[in-house]
């Protein structure tokens, strides 16, 4: 990564999902070629090797035009603007070329030099040995799709041992990163913490071999559910899967960013793209029933928690998904049945205990619903909940204010599973609410003023 300020001098760059190739005058989103004519790419170019800095107006008439005498200024604004509509950017919200305005223009994303292939260049490392740190690696791996505080922990201890026997051990690093970030999620460690943490791992990971795709989905996440980049964050999905083709993994997190984003056909299809990898993948099974649960196709939803559950019957995160369609189908007994088969299966899990809570309050089982709050409650005393999930739980009990009121609080506390604020159906009642517009207005500003 070039530092801002840094000229760049590789033949090659990455910057959001693009990628330029400045000796093919070749720009690529996501893969695919992109059309654009000669002085708008040249514009780019010069822009690019001074990312950070200003280029003015009289520079780049001076690249583009150098033996123009006359006005440039109605060329120039057409070529600029040429450019940032095949970036899909916006002079008024940039992403990528700011406007100064009077003076000229700034290149405000994070630029990525490509490395060119040298001697030794091409052949990845491996990292599959049967013998010390891989063997560390596996169970840690192993214990951390278990999804509970007890197995989490151990996976850490795994990583830990791995990273004793080889300092460069990039796969545990990894691991750590994506363990930690299991921990933000279910509330298993203070947020801040589990934050800087995921992303000290990740870095680490990187830092160390930037061709490993796990260390790209690793920051993938970091980028999408601590970050809350969504560009960066498919980027780095996207190079995942550049470095190795069927990487389960990149496919599942690339859904997620997608479907998190409100991209519900490209999150399906990336999502088949991983079932068809592996077709009795638990991990797959649960994230494609999330999907279709966001996407609203409530049936499929059920069918791929069912795929998962005929493979392992206490399978929580299926069970809990399976409840969340069966509510969303008018099936309300049935969606109890399964949340309180995930809770006797996961340990209480904090979105499992709201989801629990706010089926019962919606079925007209009050009393219960209120036992079910006061247990999300004394669960507080000890470990932190999110502020989502409170709303989540309220609504259930038709208290839009109490909901609303809790949403705000997860804006100002920062929380992390505010990535599916727009996605989640239980959410669709408020939509219309004035007040939960502003919610997402403030959700936004602060994202936006983090970038």
């Amino acid at each position: 990564m070039t530092d801002q300020g840094s000229p760049v001098r590789a033949r090659r760059v990455r910057f959001g999902t693009f990628e330029v190739d400045f000796r093919e005058r070749e720009l690529r989103n996501g893969g695919v070629r992109v059309n654009l004519q000669r002085k708008p790419f040249q514009i780019l170019e010069l822009l690019l090797r001074q990312p950070g800095a200003l280029v003015t107006r009289e520079e780049l008439a001076r690249y583009l035009w150098p033996d123009l005498h006359v006005s440039f200024s109605h060329s120039l604004n057409t070529a600029v603007n040429t450019l940032r509509q095949a970036l899909g950017d916006s002079p008024t919200s940039a992403r990528y070329i700011e406007t100064r305005s009077g003076l000229g223009y700034r290149f405000i994303a994070k630029v990525e030099e490509i490395a060119e292939n040298g001697p030794g260049a091409g052949v990845k490392k491996r990292y599959d040995s049967r013998e010390g740190p891989y063997q560390d690696y596996r169970k840690g791996k192993y214990l951390q799709g278990k999804l509970t505080r007890a197995e989490l922990g151990k996976s850490i201890a795994h990583f830990e041992a791995a990273i004793a026997q080889d300092r460069r051990y990039a796969p545990a690093y990894a691991g750590l990163a994506e363990t930690y970030i299991s921990f933000a999620l279910l509330g298993l460690l203070p947020p801040r913490e589990a934050r800087r943490r995921a992303q000290e791992n990740a870095r680490m990971a990187l830092e160390i071999d930037p061709s490993l795709a796990e260390a790209r989905v690793a920051m993938a996440r970091v980028r999408h559910l601590l970050e809350r980049d969504c560009e960066q964050a498919e980027a780095e999905c996207l190079r995942a899967i550049e470095l190795e083709a069927d990487h389960v993994e990149a496919y599942l997190e690339y859904a997620s960013v997608l479907a998190a984003s409100g991209r519900m056909p490209e999150a399906l299809h990336k999502m088949r793209r991983a079932l068809d990898v592996e077709p009795l993948s638990l991990a797959v099974l649960a994230e494609a029933a999330w999907i279709h649960y966001v996407s609203r196709n409530f049936e499929e939803a059920a069918n791929q928690s069912w795929q998962a559950l005929v493979l392992e019957p206490r399978f929580a995160l299926a069970q809990h998904t399976l409840g969340l369609a069966y509510e969303q189908m008018g099936m309300s007994d049935e969606a109890i049945t399964e949340l309180n088969n995930a809770r006797q299966c996961s340990e209480n899990h904090v979105p499992i205990l709201a989801g629990l809570a706010h089926a019962l309050a919606r079925s007209g089982k009050r009393e219960e619903a209120e036992r079910t709050l006061e247990s999300l409650e004394e669960l507080a005393r000890e470990q932190h909940v999110s502020a989502y999930w409170r709303s989540i739980a309220h609504l259930g009990f038709d208290s839009e204010s109490d909901a609303l009121s809790a949403l705000e609080q997860a804006v100002e506390e920062d929380d992390l599973w505010l990535v599916w604020l727009k996605a989640e159906p239980r959410f669709d009642g408020l939509r219309g609410s004035a007040r939960f517009g502003r919610v997402v207005e403030r959700l936004e500003e602060r994202f936006s003023s983090k970038a």
